[in-house]
């Protein structure tokens, strides 16, 4: 099966985690879903897609194996906290090694990305920094609230969220673009319009220069 495949398949079943967990509880299947995030982890370990967040993996082993050798849900559900903060720690982590985190989503899509989009992911990252630690917090709130409360906001409000910051970003992105494709159009008219009085007396000068030189 391919690589990319498999990631696929572990980020679906990692979309589904919050409500798995959920599930293990009520069935009294804590040792089962302990055993299962060992797995994806050490399978996402072998893959080694992304090497900023390839440390993160070693929250699923640490939270799966306290799950497991203490049999305590606490672990289980403390494990998206741990994913918020240590993504918040990867964005902040590339504002002082660039590029961004959002400057290389960017340049997948736009290769050469212009000064003015680097300052903007840049500031979009610094963000996303912020929306994870806040989500971090919200997050370990719902660790002591009842499972289903935790499962809801961290396997689907979370995610709500992250789409809304996403569109918003992308919405935001675009009338950024237009303005400065505006400006750039109205400065470009601007110039042309400059230039072409001068061509205008240059023609001018050029037709009047042998009309003296035949008075002479």
């Amino acid at each position: 099966m391919p690589k990319k495949l498999i990631a696929v398949l572990l980020t679906l079943l990692m979309l589904c985690y919050p409500f798995a967990v959920m599930w293990a509880i009520r069935h009294d299947q804590l040792f089962l879903m302990s055993a299962m995030l060992i797995v994806v982890a050490g399978v996402r370990l072998l893959l080694r897609q992304d090497r900023l967040f390839l440390p993160l993996t070693s929250f699923a082993v640490l939270c799966g194996g306290l799950s497991l050798l203490l049999q305590d849900e606490f672990w289980l559900k403390f494990y998206p906290v741990l994913m918020s903060l240590g993504s918040a720690s990867v964005f902040a982590y590339t504002l002082f090694r660039p590029p961004s985190m959002i400057e290389r989503f960017a340049r997948l899509h736009q290769p050469h990305l212009p000064e003015s989009g680097v300052h903007w992911t840049r500031q979009v990252t610094k963000v996303w920094c912020g929306f994870l630690i806040i989500n971090a917090l919200v997050a370990l709130l719902t660790v002591f609230l009842a499972t289903s409360i935790w499962a809801i906001y961290n396997g689907f409000i979370s995610y709500l969220l992250m789409g809304v910051l996403l569109l918003g970003e992308y919405l935001l992105r675009r009338r950024q673009q237009k303005k400065q494709a505006s400006e750039h159009a109205s400065k470009y008219d601007h110039d042309a319009h400059r230039t072409a009085p001068d061509q205008s007396e240059s023609r001018q000068k050029k037709s009047q220069h042998p009309a003296n030189q035949d008075n002479s």
